[in-house]
C-alpha cells in the first residue's frame, strides 16, 4: 500500500476551526509542523473569536491560511468555510481536524495511503487516544445499530493493548479527524449547518455510504485528543461537566437524524429508544435540581421535532 513518487501525492487541505482558543489551537498547529506529508496546507477558520486569537495564530504560524467568519457558525459552519476554500482551490483531499488534537508526524501519510489503496473507500479516520492518557482509547471507529438507531464508539475508555490495531470497515467515522476526497464532498455537499455541532459527522458518514463507498478505520495512524475543549458554554452553568447547550444539541440533533434516516422497522426501535432516553434524562435533571439543563433539554425536544 505504497504511495507513488512524492510529486504525485494528492494535495491535502487540513481544516481546523478556532473559536476563542489560542492556546489549544496553537498546540495543534505546532504538532502539524512535524507532519511529514509533502503536499498539505493548513486552513484555520476563525469562528468570530473575540479574544484576538485569530491575529495571534497567524502571527505565530505564518504558514497557515487563515479564514475569518464574522460570527460563530459552529463546527459545521466553520468547517464549511474551510471546505469551500479547499474545493475552490482544487485540493484533492480534505481532512477535518479538531483544534484540540495533537497529530503524529506520519498521520497524513498513513491515512492517505489507506484512502488511495482502494477506490471504494470514501473516508478514513485514525485511532484516537486521549492526550492526557496516551494509552487510553477515545475512538476506534463507530458502530451503528440500525434498529435502535444508536451509534457506539468502539474502544471508548479502553486501555490500548493493540486490540484495535487492525484496520477495518466501520459504520461511521468521527469528525475529530475525518479524511475524504473532494470529489465525494462535491457529491454529498458541505456539512449540514442545521446540526451546528454533534451528529454532523454521522450525517456525512451516512451520505458517503449511500453513494456506495466504504468508511474505514485505520489502526496504524494515531491522533491524541484533549476531548471537549471546543464545546460552547462549558462554564458558568454550575450543573455538572456537560453544558446545558450540549444536552440541547445532542437531543435535538439525534431527533434530526431519526427523522431524516429512520425508516420501516427502524422507526419503531428508534422512537422507543429515543423516548426512553429523553424521559430518563429529564427525570434525572428534575431529581438533581438541574433546571437549566431541563429547560435546554425540553427545548431540544421541541426543536428536534418541529424544525
Amino acid at each position: 500500500m505504497s504511495l507513488p513518487d512524492p510529486s504525485y501525492f494528492p494535495s491535502l487541505a487540513i481544516v481546523i476551526v478556532n473559536w476563542n482558543s489560542y492556546e489549544v489551537t496553537a498546540n495543534c498547529l505546532e504538532s502539524l509542523r512535524s507532519l511529514d506529508y509533502p503536499k498539505f496546507t493548513v486552513v484555520v477558520v476563525d469562528n468570530g473569536s473575540e479574544d484576538d486569537s485569530a491575529n495571534r495564530l497567524v502571527s505565530s504560524f505564518p504558514e497557515i491560511t487563515l479564514l475569518r467568519n464574522t460570527e460563530n457558525l459552529g463546527f459545521t459552519g466553520g468547517n464549511n468555510t474551510g471546505i469551500q476554500f479547499a474545493l475552490e482551490n482544487d485540493f484533492e483531499l480534505v481532512m477535518l481536524l479538531n483544534n484540540d488534537t495533537i497529530v503524529t508526524p506520519d498521520l497524513a501519510g498513513l491515512l492517505v495511503k489507506r484512502l488511495v489503496s482502494d477506490p471504494d473507500i470514501g473516508a478514513v479516520q485514525p485511532k484516537i487516544l486521549y492526550n492526557k492518557e496516551r494509552d487510553v482509547i477515545w475512538n476506534a471507529g463507530g458502530v451503528f445499530n440500525s434498529f435502535f438507531f444508536t451509534s457506539k464508539t468502539r474502544g471508548f475508555n479502553e486501555k490500548d493493548r493493540g486490540q484495535y490495531d487492525e484496520s477495518n470497515e466501520v459504520d461511521w467515522i468521527t469528525g475529530c479527524c475525518f479524511l475524504t476526497r473532494s470529489e465525494i464532498i462535491k457529491q454529498i455537499g458541505l456539512l449540514d449547518q442545521k446540526f451546528f455541532i454533534y451528529y454532523e459527522d454521522s450525517d456525512w458518514s451516512f451520505k458517503i455510504r449511500k453513494l456506495g463507498y466504504k468508511l474505514v478505520y485505520d489502526g496504524s495512524s494515531i491522533v491524541y485528543h484533549e476531548v471537549g475543549m471546543s464545546e460552547e458554554n462549558r462554564k458558568g452553568h454550575n450543573e455538572g461537566n456537560v453544558s446545558p447547550f450540549a444536552h440541547y444539541m445532542v437531543i435535538r440533533n439525534h431527533l434530526y437524524m431519526v427523522r431524516r434516516y429512520a425508516r420501516g422497522v427502524s422507526l419503531i426501535g428508534a422512537w422507543l429508544n429515543l423516548t426512553g432516553k429523553i424521559v430518563l434524562r429529564l427525570g434525572y435533571f428534575v431529581i438533581r435540581g438541574r433546571f437549566k439543563k431541563l429547560r435546554f433539554a425540553l427545548r431540544g425536544v421541541q426543536h428536534g421535532m418541529t424544525r
